[in-house]
């Protein structure tokens, strides 16, 4: 980056510093060949009769009237020096070097050769408001095609069992990639020596199993507390989505829920139209949880539409 060419103010700065914070000529050597002085020109310079601020100032200059190279030079300089945050413990007057070191880094800012901290603090904060708002769309984009995809798949119309099959397969591989679109790592399906899992999730600290049905009837007694077991039979923390795209019975919701009293009220639902909310972008997924989890934690309802 090209900085110009550097004020006379800033170079006095930085004299003031090589005099008030430093204490051996070899710190102040090791500073400007570390920035790109060759020792041959630094011994050009460091004549035994010179105090350090004389010999700071005349390397300087020296390097000032050289160009955009020795420009460069002193912004390095520049910078290692701004990066003290205190004189060394041997410097000649530590009050003064503190005062150097302070007037230095506000000359380095005027210059922008060093970032305010509130001008950092700032830019950081629209830097990550642009990622931010990239991470957005960028989402967006992915469940519109999501959508597109899940649209499609409602509009088919299945035959035989087979085509039944397919369509829940579909929706299994949509409602995963929905998951991780919103960071929430998400297992396909997977069986154990005993059972078919559809699906597991982590969300606040607990696993959640899932059972996805597209099937043209609602889900009976059986098939609700089929699911429970499955839960019931793994680690306390251990919970389960239950997706029924024809929707629920009351009656049978009701049903479960007095053969399910007493034990661990650890199953949520939901239901074709919450599902179709979370893919046309009118719930968000995490909200979506939420709102179900709350339910059943707080009012212990296992059904809570979002729609």
């Amino acid at each position: 980056m090209n900085y110009g060419v550097p004020s006379a103010a800033l170079i006095l700065a930085a004299i003031a510093v090589f005099r008030d914070a430093f204490h051996w000529r070899d710190d102040i050597k090791a500073i400007f060949l570390d920035a790109g002085v060759s020792p041959n020109l630094y011994d050009k310079h460091d004549e035994p009769h010179k105090s350090k601020a004389r010999i700071a100032r005349s390397l300087l200059d020296d390097l000032r009237a050289s160009g955009e190279r020795g420009n460069a030079i002193i912004v390095r300089v520049v910078e290692e020096l701004c990066r003290l945050n205190k004189p060394h413990r041997d410097a000649p007057d530590k009050r003064a070097g503190y005062l150097a070191i302070e007037e230095l880094k506000r000359q380095a800012v005027e210059a922008n050769i060093l970032v305010s901290p509130e001008r950092a603090a700032a830019e950081a904060r629209r830097a990550a408001g642009r990622r931010q708002a990239a991470a957005v769309e960028e989402r967006r984009a992915k469940i519109g095609s999501l959508r597109h995809s899940f649209l499609e798949l409602n509009k088919a119309q299945p035959r035989t069992d087979a085509d039944r099959q397919r369509r829940g397969y579909d929706l299994e591989r949509l409602l995963a990639d929905l998951f991780r679109i919103h960071e929430i790592d998400y297992r396909p399906p997977y069986r154990t020596e005993r059972e078919q899992i559809d699906g597991s999730f982590h969300f606040r600290g607990f696993t959640y199993l899932t059972e996805i049905k597209w099937r043209t009837v609602t889900p009976d007694v059986g098939d609700l507390l089929t699911f429970k077991g499955k839960v019931d039979s793994k680690i306390d923390s251990t919970r389960g989505v239950f997706i029924s795209m024809a929707g629920f019975d009351p009656a049978v919701l009701s049903h479960v829920m007095d053969m399910a009293r007493g034990s661990r009220n650890n199953i949520v639902l939901f239901d074709g139209r919450d599902v179709a909310l979370l893919f046309e972008g009118g719930f968000g997924l995490i909200d979506a949880l939420t709102a179900k989890v709350d339910a059943a934690e707080q009012e212990g309802r296992m059904w809570h539409p979002l729609h």
